[in-house]
């Protein structure tokens, strides 16, 4: 198995979980904005092994405070939404 950012799952699926109530663009680009900007706000887990993988994602959830990372994805969506990297096409935000 390659090695793995574990917080790349966990993030991903609170951003999922964040923008169904959103109104903002959820194109590729924007998502993958939101999720770079999230994860740079956060450590890293990395891990080498499936039983590595879900040990370390299990543990990463219960010692990682998810106040962080509501608050990193949550400043993510708010900062990519404010400013999106590209322009909407014919007014459409892409929600």
């Amino acid at each position: 198995m390659a090695l793995v950012n574990v917080m790349e799952e966990i993030v991903d699926e609170k951003l999922m979980q964040m923008l169904e109530s959103e109104t903002c663009c959820k194109c590729e680009r924007c998502i993958e904005d939101m999720k770079a900007i999230a994860l740079n706000k956060l450590p890293a887990k990395y891990v080498s092994s499936s039983n590595g993988e879900l040990f370390t994602k299990l543990a990463s959830s219960v010692r990682q405070s998810s106040v962080d990372i509501n608050v990193a994805v949550s400043t993510a969506i708010e900062c990519v939404s404010s400013k999106p990297s590209h322009e909407p096409i014919d007014g459409n935000k892409g929600a």
